[in-house]
């Protein structure tokens, strides 16, 4: 959930939200923030990590860029930042799916333990019908692949602020809103650009994105999400 935009966005479009969010303080100033949600029960707030396996782990809270903290003590502390460690109860994503239901709609960016929740959704027979997951590497698009998306797109976070929702809307209700690069932007078939095939997006990937040969080949600043669409969604 982070700081709860991409909460407000869904939430704002019609949706009903099961966040997550493993930051105490965090969680605390979204139950604020978003309370006329959580009260008519739109929104619910998990406030637990998740990871492929339960228990109490330390979360990596930064102090200078909150959108790197992570269970992962290199993610959380990159570049010398400030952090805190903090004690944080996790839960597998299969239990989340348990006791929610598969979603509509998939939103993965937790910053080290992303592909165990794509993975977690292979012990359920339905699956969403969009997933979206931080790209960090080739793998991502097999994973993907074998839950059953098909179709994908890359979307350049840092491109955002060029994006408006359509209208009529292709995903909830119109919303009219800026996004920015600390955003995750429209899902589904709002996301920007076209659906790709599974070669064709790998093509676009390595030749844009991320080379195994020639590392990282897109903008500095750029950083990229991954959607899939699986078809077979009911």
């Amino acid at each position: 959930m982070n700081n709860g935009r991409d909460s407000l966005f869904y939430l704002r479009k019609g949706f009903r939200v099961v966040a997550v969010e493993a930051s105490p303080p965090a969680v605390e100033n979204a139950r604020i923030n978003l309370a006329p949600y959580i009260d008519s029960g739109q929104l619910v707030i998990e406030p637990v990590g998740l990871a492929a396996q339960e228990g109490e782990f330390i979360f990596y809270a930064n102090l200078d860029n909150d959108r790197w903290s992570s269970f992962n003590k290199s993610w959380g502390t990159r570049n010398g930042t400030q952090y805190l460690e903090i004690p944080v109860q996790c839960i597998r994503p299969q239990s989340l799916f348990e006791k929610h239901g598969i979603p509509y709609y998939l939103k993965i960016d937790i910053e080290g333990n992303d592909i165990d929740v794509v993975c977690a959704l292979r012990d359920f027979p339905l699956r969403p019908r969009y997933v979206s997951i931080e790209e960090s590497q080739t793998s991502y698009f097999a994973e993907l692949w074998s839950v059953g998306c098909r179709q994908f797109k890359l979307v350049d976070q840092w491109s955002l602020w060029q994006v408006k929702c359509p209208n009529p809307p292709l995903e909830g209700k119109y919303v009219e809103i800026d996004f920015d690069n600390t955003t995750s932007g429209p899902f589904g078939d709002e996301a920007p650009g076209e659906w790709l095939d599974f070669s064709h997006v790998l093509e676009a990937y390595l030749t844009k994105v991320r080379s195994p040969t020639r590392g990282w080949l897109a903008a500095e600043t750029s950083s990229f999400d991954i959607h899939g669409r699986i078809d077979s969604y009911r």
